[in-house]
């Protein structure tokens, strides 16, 4: 519960660019309202501004302003995309908690796996037993098989003895110390015969490992799990052994590898995520496994063993495989991934590893793990197999990289909307109304944000999402700013009215956002080749039948419909070579970044030949 939820990098976004939205549409909204009034209202005449005849007026250009810079329906197509995620991966054996997780996944890059049940795929058996002398007078399958029996627990490794040495035999025992993950032993005492001590050997012999140590490096290079039965006359006393205890027999069990985990580890390679293991096994174990499935420096192990958490943290960005582990060296060893900056994934099955999968920024669990590993977890893999998450990256990736183009149509919109109400403030004037921006919230937003937002796309995700989203909206912003402020000038010189330009304004900015649309949707494949025709096809026809949407200029003709004025000669020429300009302007704004990028590089490199410069 002291553990705070990973928050994904595209909900914190959006969440800052509504919150900063919200602010700035009420100081913008008082600012145009102060200003207009000045400009439109008459307070001498009229007792109240309600009463004065150029309020409606008033009230529609301002309200053209805030309805402009609102990004209506961004979250709905965002939640709408995550929803269409979570629906493709239940259909491949996958349950998505946490629906931001998929997200977050694709900006994973390190991925950390336990080795039982992940890289393996759980089950285990029996590959050699060693019998050394035997203080009792019980066989070894006897003895194991009433451990077993007395124990009572139910997990791979018992279902793997139990298959070797059978459950037949039933001792009468007094005393149990069950396993865990922190002690990696577990204990019975007989009556009237001893205290039998089974698994990892260093844990279970301590200081007599020394007698065996070279057996069990032996078989752990071979990528064999060791766990030692060993004994002792002494009674379990406060759930400890501290007698000395004696190997009786050394066993080697044999784990099975996944078939599809070679291509899994080379897949999350290929894409940028670093491996590092983590497990309670022996470290050598682990690397041998690690390096029959291609992990990268699987050769870097260490144990943790007695390490301080000084220590883990140290070795966290060091190693690639860590063994030995404890739940909370664990949980340490994600935090410090974390504090350098990582975006970490942990994989895992059972309660030991909630802690670690808590403190992940995605986390994945096993069906067939424990109940309560499953509940902590975003992501639960159902088939119990990570051949899954590729699939799971790849839509994350859709939805990054499919949100940040829709949101650069939202975001067009909503930053030429505040740079005009900031002109607007200066001028006393707003030339836009909401119904000149329907064309742009339906045929420039909405139908093809849809088919955008669903629309498959593998590409890597990469960069900041603000910053990938602001870089891409400024430039059809900024051209739409300057064709105002240029319409601006000739309606000076030329004295347009009110009503022209505004329609002017409002032909332009339409016609812009439909060039961001072509922009966003290039390389043009078939979905969106036909996209973009057809919305600029429904835009033209709707200009031509509904010549009153932006204005009382109709686009195809010098006459209005409406109340007999004429486009002059001017006015035509004017917006003809704006709608033209529109485009080019627009790559020269989104180039002009990278050409000042590109000269500071440049200029910092000649004055560091130069000496100028450390």
């Amino acid at each position: 519960k002291n553990i705070k939820k990973s928050k994904s990098n595209l909900y914190v976004s959006l969440r800052n660019i509504l919150t900063f939205l919200v602010v700035i549409i009420v100081i913008i909204f008082i600012l145009l309202f102060k200003s207009m009034s000045s400009h439109l209202l008459d307070s001498n005449a009229y007792p109240s501004i309600f009463q004065d005849p150029n309020y409606p007026e008033l009230v529609k250009k301002i309200s053209g302003a805030i309805v402009g810079m609102l990004p209506a329906g961004l979250l709905l197509c965002t939640s709408v995309s995550l929803a269409v995620g979570v629906i493709r991966l239940a259909k491949r054996n996958t349950l998505v908690q946490d629906e931001y997780s998929i997200e977050t996944l694709a900006r994973v890059d390190i991925l950390c796996l336990d080795k039982t049940g992940t890289i393996t795929d759980g089950t285990m058996t029996v590959h050699e037993v060693f019998e050394y002398k035997n203080p009792t007078n019980y066989a070894l399958k006897q003895i194991m098989s009433a451990f077993i029996n007395a124990q009572g627990e139910e997990n791979s490794t018992t279902k793997a003895l139990a298959e070797r040495f059978g459950l037949a035999k039933k001792i009468k025992h007094c005393a149990i110390i069950p396993f865990s993950s922190q002690r990696k032993f577990s204990a019975v005492e007989f009556e009237k015969i001893g205290t039998f001590v089974l698994g990892a050997s260093e844990f279970v012999l301590k200081e007599n490992y020394n007698m065996i140590e070279r057996e069990v490096e032996r078989h752990s290079l071979d990528g064999y799990r060791v766990i030692c039965l060993g004994f002792t006359k002494e009674h379990i006393v406060e759930n400890t052994v501290e007698a000395s205890v004696v190997p009786i027999a050394l066993i080697t069990i044999k784990d099975t590898i996944r078939p599809n985990a070679a291509s899994i580890i080379s897949y999350f390679k290929e894409i940028g995520v670093g491996i590092k293991v983590i497990s309670g096994d022996n470290p050598m174990t682990v690397s041998k496994i690690a390096g029959r499935v291609g992990i990268d420096n699987y050769y870097s192990y260490i144990s943790l063993d007695g390490l301080s958490d000084r220590d883990v943290e140290r070795a966290a960005s060091k190693y690639t495989i860590f063994g030995r582990v404890t739940p909370n060296q664990k949980k340490i060893l994600v935090q410090t991934l974390k504090k350098e900056k990582h975006t970490v994934a942990m994989t895992g099955d059972g309660v030991n590893d909630i802690l670690a999968l808590r403190e992940a920024n995605v986390s994945i669990a096993m069906a067939s793990g424990a109940e309560a590993t499953r509940n902590v977890s975003n992501l639960v893999l159902m088939d119990s197999s990570f051949a899954s998450l590729p699939k799971v990256v790849q839509e994350g990736r859709r939805v990054i990289n499919n949100i940040q183009k829709v949101a650069t149509l939202f975001l067009t919109k909503t930053i030429f909307s505040f740079i005009l109400a900031i002109i607007g403030i200066l001028k006393g004037y707003y030339p836009i109304s909401p119904s000149q921006l329907y064309l742009i919230d339906y045929l420039v937003i909405g139908i093809p944000a849809f088919f955008l937002a669903l629309e498959n796309n593998n590409k890597v995700v990469s960069g900041n999402f603000i910053w990938n989203i602001f870089r891409s909206s400024i430039p059809g912003a900024i051209v739409v700013v300057i064709e105002a402020l240029i319409i601006y000038a000739f309606s000076s010189a030329n004295h347009f009215s009110d009503e022209t330009l505004s329609t002017l304004i409002a032909v332009c900015t339409t016609f812009t956002c439909l060039m961001v649309l072509a922009r966003i949707s290039s390389p043009f494949n078939k979905l969106r080749g036909w996209l973009f025709l057809v919305m600029m096809t429904v835009c033209v026809l709707v200009l031509c039948f509904i010549p009153n949407l932006l204005g009382n200029i109709p686009f195809w003709s010098f006459k209005t419909i409406s109340n007999g004025q004429s486009l002059g000669t001017i006015e035509l020429l004017l917006m003809i070579a704006l709608m033209e300009a529109s485009l080019p302007l627009m790559l020269v704004v989104a180039n002009l970044y990278k050409w000042i990028k590109t000269l500071i590089k440049v200029t910092i490199t000649k004055l560091s030949d130069l000496g100028d410069v450390d």
